[in-house]
């Protein structure tokens, strides 16, 4: 079992540059299942009404899916972050 997983970048974030990662996201059943066509920092899945609580966010993500449980909340109109967004 996987407690905890990072991402180390040996630079300073305002050095690194970061490719826009396309991050899209699909629900099934109890699920959300994240993809990223490319490495992306601190992925964040936010509802609309901030009231989604999920079995993990705020993750890096190499490219590729991943799949988080929905704990409590209703996931409908998702938005999808990482510090790609942040300019």
């Amino acid at each position: 079992m996987v407690l905890s997983k990072g991402t180390v970048i040996f630079s300073y974030s305002k050095y690194f540059h970061y490719e826009d990662p396309k991050l899209s996201c699909m629900v099934e059943g109890d699920g959300i299942t994240m993809h990223a066509d490319t490495y992306a920092k601190s992925v964040e899945i936010q509802h609309e009404n901030e009231d989604l609580v999920l079995s993990d966010n705020y993750f890096d993500r190499d490219g590729g899916s991943r799949r988080v449980q929905i704990v409590r909340g209703q996931a409908e109109n998702l938005r999808l972050y990482s510090v790609y967004e942040i300019r």
